[in-house]
């Protein structure tokens, strides 16, 4: 982000560069400066560009202020309006100092309210001019910016769902379930018929995330409880899942395949056993930037003695998209044997 604001401020040098030079231009004909002396143009081109220049670079300046202050899509009115507002007065007193008085020392006229007043409309429009100049050039490197992370999460977004049904599809997998279903099927032909719905539904989920980047929060829980329920089959007591979220919170989006990226980290880096089980919980948790939500998946820290290899893609992949998404920041701790990531929910 650091690099873009830095690019963004190279254009806006340029255009300065090339927006004082056009102003004085207008500036010298509009006044018909050109029929004085050479003596009076000087003088008088001087000062404006001295004016110009501060002017211009306080205009950035409370345009960059406000853009922070009020940095989204439907503020840019109220941004506007506000840069403008300040920046008249301050060049108004701006010019007042490098006109005015300097030609009231001359001994050309008295100052008065009046002449510092008259010079308001004009300090507006060139106030409005410089900062729609800004904005222009701000939207229009917000939307570049935006087509290029737009790409960015297309990618994320695909890279996660070939990720996604790789861990579902793999041999190991399929021996696993294939293995689960064969020990029960004799045993108890309805528990059986009760896994291969659950595993239908997790392929049918799988598929469907295809068309869609980001799901609501009731849709990733509705898959959470078919894939837990294969993994429940297969551990018995052994793993527990505990789910707690708020009813408001439900149609809140996330990207999708988040919470099976996360269950499956826990699965794999962790022991499962009788006497240590696997204790997953799902739950919101207010968050600072009210009056949204965060989502928090936490489980029981009990490495596993010989480590699974690890890249640490789902985790990467699940920051890379809320970063891209402008989300919020997702936290990763682990501490008090407890391993906590915290996900910022979207509305």
């Amino acid at each position: 982000m650091n690099i873009k604001s830095n690019q963004l401020e190279v254009y806006e040098k340029r255009l300065m560069l090339i927006g004082i030079p056009v102003f004085l231009c207008a500036y010298f004909m509009g006044t018909q400066l050109y029929s004085e002396s050479i003596q009076t143009i000087l003088k008088n081109l001087g000062r404006m560009l001295l004016l110009a220049l501060v002017q211009w670079r306080l205009v950035w300046y409370f345009n960059v202020r406000f853009r922070k202050r009020y940095p989204q899509y439907h503020q840019m009115l109220r941004r506007v309006l506000f840069t403008i507002a300040v920046s008249s007065l301050t060049g108004l007193v701006l010019n007042f100092l490098i006109f005015n008085v300097t030609d009231a020392l001359a001994g050309k006229y008295q100052l008065s309210l009046m002449i510092f007043l008259g010079n308001f409309g004009p300090m507006v429009m060139f106030s409005a001019m410089i900062t729609g100049a800004h904005e222009v050039l701000y939207n229009f490197h917000e939307l570049r910016r935006i087509e290029r992370e737009k790409e960015e999460l297309q990618k994320a977004h695909l890279q996660s769902q070939l990720d996604g049904l790789k861990s579902q599809v793999n041999p190991h997998f399929l021996f696993n379930s294939l293995n689960t279903l064969l020990s029960i099927i004799t045993a108890s032909p309805k528990q059986a018929e009760q896994f291969v719905v659950e595993l239908s539904a997790v392929y049918r989920y799988l598929l469907q995330v295809n068309e869609n980047q980001l799901s609501t929060l009731e849709q990733e829980l509705q898959f959470i409880r078919s894939y837990f329920h294969l993994l429940k089959t297969r551990f018995g007591t052994a793993i527990q899942l505990e789910i707690e979220v708020a009813e408001a919170a439900r149609s809140a989006k996330l990207p999708s395949l988040t919470l099976q990226l996360l269950l499956e980290n826990a699965v794999k880096h962790n022991v499962i056993a009788t006497t240590q089980p696997l204790h997953i919980r799902i739950y919101t948790a207010p968050s600072l930037n009210k009056p949204y939500t965060n989502l928090v998946v936490q489980n029981n820290l009990q490495p596993k003695a010989q480590r699974a290899p690890s890249n640490r893609m789902g985790l990467n992949n699940i920051m890379s998209k809320f970063q891209l998404l402008n989300a919020g920041d997702v936290l990763v701790t682990a501490q008090d044997h407890l391993f906590t990531v915290t996900l910022p929910l979207l509305y």
